[in-house]
């Protein structure tokens, strides 16, 4: 990069903390936005589904490259399309038969606007605290759980496999066809390459136990 404004060129050299701002998209530490941003959207994609602790059984590249589109399908029939540019950044779009409903990040906007009975006043400052409306503070809902005991919203496993979903839409990505997943076996079916993606090697001391 060439210019004439008279002032001197800045060194590229990267500062710690802009490696830790950019790791998530090293691949050999992360999987990029999907792994990142995606987590938070399909999280509440596989709740509202009720699949919380479940997940499709086929995902397929729709368009090429480490960003393109993916679709998913679940057991049940239902398909996600991931196409980040038709929806918000942290939510989804689900359409029915009767109503189309936007969900993002403790809000959401339904069309017809009076399709969701009883919900969240917006003029309250704590919105989320409505009636029917669980989405709390995942903070506040994990310190209640210390002391109560209960399960929280976003419990370890449902973790687990919102981010599985993630790396699934990565694993077609890279390999560019479709592939059927068993969500009960959490394995590829009949697929060894891409079997292969599950797993990666790890640098000495870092390597995972074989028994957990």
């Amino acid at each position: 990069m060439t210019g004439t404004c008279g002032k001197a060129r800045r060194p590229n050299v990267l500062s710690t903390a802009s490696f830790n701002s950019i790791w998530m998209q090293w691949r050999a530490y992360s999987g990029g936005e999907m792994t990142n941003w995606g987590a938070h959207g399909c999280d509440q994609i596989q709740w509202a589904l009720g699949m919380s602790h479940s997940g499709p059984v086929e995902v397929w590249p729709v368009t090429e490259g480490p960003s393109g589109k993916v679709s998913m399908r679940y057991a049940n029939g239902v398909v996600v399309r991931y196409e980040l540019e038709r929806g918000p950044l942290g939510g989804a779009i689900f359409v029915g038969e009767k109503c189309k409903i936007e969900i993002n990040r403790n809000k959401f906007t339904t069309n017809p606007p009076d399709f969701v009975k009883d919900p969240p006043d917006p003029a309250v400052a704590k919105p989320w605290e409505g009636p029917g409306w669980i989405a709390r503070p995942h903070l506040q809902n994990w310190l209640d759980c210390i002391k109560t005991r209960q399960r929280p919203n976003a419990d370890v496993e449902i973790g687990h496999r919102s981010v599985t979903v993630c790396h699934l839409a990565n694993i077609a990505r890279e390999l560019g066809r479709r592939l059927r997943w068993d969500p009960i076996r959490e394995q590829f079916v009949g697929d060894d390459e891409a079997n292969a993606k599950l797993t990666r090697p790890r640098r000495r001391g870092y390597e995972l136990p074989e028994k957990v």
